[in-house]
């Protein structure tokens, strides 16, 4: 494991063990989806693992070229609160370019369009995403944070005119509800333009912003 890897596993066994003990800052976001009833709520959810994992080390590139889900034709795989592909059991983490933050209004996480380490703007980009909830508040803090070093004021939909470099650690995830059949690869209303793969990270217990 390397210094960034190891960086993130300290960070997320601390956050994970402090942050309902800490009053940390956080948005003003209802969802118009109650918890219950967002689509593979479970999944999106997902504690971080309590033993050490093995971590994945994936770019950007490699989520962009990973073949949809198994199991993505299987009746109820798209609100199946189960993997529906044993990919979806990996802890990742990965390192890209930060292009765009929204949050989402039906259930309040931010969606983070990173792209490749060095991509432009137009580059084609993946999703990770920070939940709401108090176990993943240390995450949404530093993000918040970052982008306020960074002179960026979140709105709902907040594109960045100069990229931000991230890492981020949780488990892969395939956001079923998005699959189109007509376009395996990307989906349908999946993100902005540029979000060219259904896998994403999510969710995210961990951030931090290196410098390179």
């Amino acid at each position: 494991m390397n210094s960034q890897m190891r960086r993130l596993a300290l960070i997320l066994a601390f956050s994970f063990s402090f942050v309902p003990l800490r009053a940390l800052a956080d948005i003003s976001c209802t969802p118009t989806q109650p918890l219950p009833r967002q689509n593979r709520t479970h999944m999106k959810h997902r504690d971080p693992p309590s033993q050490n994992p093995g971590v994945t080390l994936l770019t950007v590139h490699q989520v962009l070229a990973a073949s949809p889900a198994a199991g993505i034709t299987q009746t109820g795989a798209r609100s199946t609160d189960a993997p529906i592909d044993p990919r979806e059991s990996q802890v990742v983490t990965l390192k890209g370019d930060l292009w765009r933050v929204n949050v989402e209004a039906n259930d309040c996480d931010f969606h983070l369009e990173i792209s490749g380490i060095g991509g432009g703007s137009t580059d084609d980009r993946i999703i990770v995403e920070i939940p709401q909830a108090p176990k993943f508040l240390a995450a949404r803090n530093a993000l918040l944070q970052a982008l306020t070093a960074h002179g960026v004021r979140l709105k709902a939909q907040t594109p960045l005119a100069t990229s931000i470099r991230v890492q981020v650690l949780g488990f892969s995830f395939y956001d079923a509800w998005h699959y189109s059949s007509n376009d395996p690869q990307r989906g349908h209303a999946h993100g902005s333009a540029q979000v060219g793969s259904l896998w994403e990270i999510h969710p995210v217990w961990a951030i931090i912003f290196p410098s390179s």
